[in-house]
């Protein structure tokens, strides 16, 4: 009676122990806040709980004239990297699960002198022990912050590479606006330059020009053939780069729809756009950084006091009959290894991480700085060349061209007048797309749109 009630007991207490450790649950990763950039965009792996009917229709192929806002949601849904990054948020979430659970308790049984004297088990000593660890310290409650703090790291690192998704998506979409316009351009100054030719041709067989402008008007004919030829191909390119943010093996859309010529009225002043750095995740991800490092210098300290590993056991002596209770306490003596290495190890990492965060905000604050002036620089390229020298040349080559076929302005001044007005709309094109490409970098920087804050013009 006595034995049975003693195993029950063991039994009993055995299993109280696997039902608390199977019972404690890691809290899970939650990912931070989405930055205002493009926060409204499903995103792979972002919301698990996204209308699967909203999942099929931004995962179709995407075919005739698309819009930005239609390739960054495929991009934002589909990118390959960005669900890789989705996984590692996931992974953290489990071993945050891991992190809080309680060491498994030990069952040993023991048969001690069998078959003495050819009797089995009649003779045999037969111990049943249970033993289980008991962490001491806080060990366990440092463990489960530091995966919660490797968890938020893995979340901001998350909202890095879907920012990342963003704004190259949107630059590589401003590349093909602008490699359509550049095409455009240069279909344009193919049908000048095929007109200018039938101009001189006239005034050859007229007698008005030497037969050298004639092949003069040609070369010029196949130099602008050739950068017609060139800007397809670049088109061409443009385009797969583009489907490739959203794993595309090839491409199915036709064309971009958007408008490259737009531009803020101003930009804003730099020092309105600092206090925004604190959106950037790269810098965010500091203060969970410098949780892990806290987190992992005290569960280091923690690691200094010594578990407990106790044991209850049930003894049976067959020869006589008789039972006994055995109990045992086990526990380290912290003469030598008291785990200094590691905590300086902890500390310095500590300090580190702090360091590093000053380095990263220092870093930003000049990335901004230098992305801003290049803003402005390309705004105001564009405002000069669209409002002035652009309309300019036009008008002299206008007047170029009608002067030569009245005769009153030589074949080279005609030429000049050309050239100088295509190359004119070609540097407004490139500050257009320097333009595009400063903007968004400045809104990766910030992690937020500026476009809303000044009226377009």
């Amino acid at each position: 009676m006595i034995k049975q009630t003693i195993l029950n007991l063991m039994v009993g207490a055995s299993a109280g122990v696997l039902i608390t450790g199977c019972a404690v649950t890691g809290s899970q990763t939650t990912l931070p806040e989405a930055r205002p950039l493009g926060a409204l965009y499903p995103t792979a792996g972002q919301n698990r709980q996204a209308s699967s009917d909203r999942m099929r229709e931004q995962a179709t192929a995407l075919t005739g004239t698309i819009k930005l806002e239609q390739a960054l949601g495929s991009a934002l849904l589909k990118n390959r990297e960005l669900a890789v990054f989705s996984y590692n948020v996931r992974a953290a979430e489990a071993r945050i699960l891991q992190a809080g659970l309680l060491p498994n308790p030990e069952l040993e049984l023991a048969i001690e002198e069998y078959d003495r004297g050819g009797e089995g088990f009649d003779s045999a000593e037969t111990a049943i022990v249970l033993g289980q660890l008991f962490e001491l310290g806080g060990k366990r409650r440092w463990r489960t912050q530091v995966a919660e703090a490797e968890g938020e790291l893995a979340g901001w690192d998350y909202e890095s590479m879907r920012l990342d998704v963003f704004t190259e998506t949107a630059q590589r979409f401003m590349t093909v606006l602008a490699a359509q316009e550049r095409l455009a351009m240069t279909g344009s100054a193919v049908e000048v330059a095929e007109k200018t030719s039938r101009a001189v041709g006239e005034r050859v067989k007229a007698g008005k020009e030497p037969p050298l402008q004639a092949s003069k008007s040609e070369a010029e004919l196949e130099l602008a053939r050739m950068e017609a030829l060139e800007s397809q191909n670049a088109l061409g390119v443009a385009r797969r780069r583009l489907a490739a943010m959203w794993g595309a093996e090839r491409v199915t859309f036709e064309s971009v729809a958007g408008s490259l010529d737009g531009v803020l009225g101003s930009i804003p002043s730099l020092d309105s756009l600092r206090p925004r750095l604190s959106l950037n995740p790269d810098l965010a991800r500091w203060d969970a950084e410098l949780r892990l490092r806290q987190a992992s210098l005290s569960s280091e300290k923690a690691a200094r006091v010594p578990d407990i590993e106790a044991s209850v056991g049930f003894q049976q002596f067959e020869e006589d009959g008789t039972d006994a209770l055995a109990f045992g306490i086990g526990i380290p003596l912290p003469l030598f290894d008291r785990n200094q290495g590691n905590i300086r190890a902890a500390a310095h990492e500590l300090s580190k991480a702090e360091e590093a965060r000053a380095a990263t905000e220092l870093a930003l604050a000049a990335e901004l700085a230098e992305t801003h002036a290049a803003l402005v620089g390309a705004h105001q390229r564009v405002t000069t060349l669209r409002g002035k020298v652009v309309p300019a040349m036009a008008q002299a080559f206008g007047a170029a061209h009608e002067g030569y076929r009245q005769g009153k302005f030589g074949f080279l001044d005609m030429l000049d007048a050309q050239r100088g007005l295509f190359k004119a709309k070609g540097a407004l094109v490139d500050a257009l797309s320097d333009y595009h490409s400063a903007l968004t970098d400045i809104q990766r920087i910030t992690g937020t749109s500026i476009e809303d804050l000044t009226e377009r013009k």
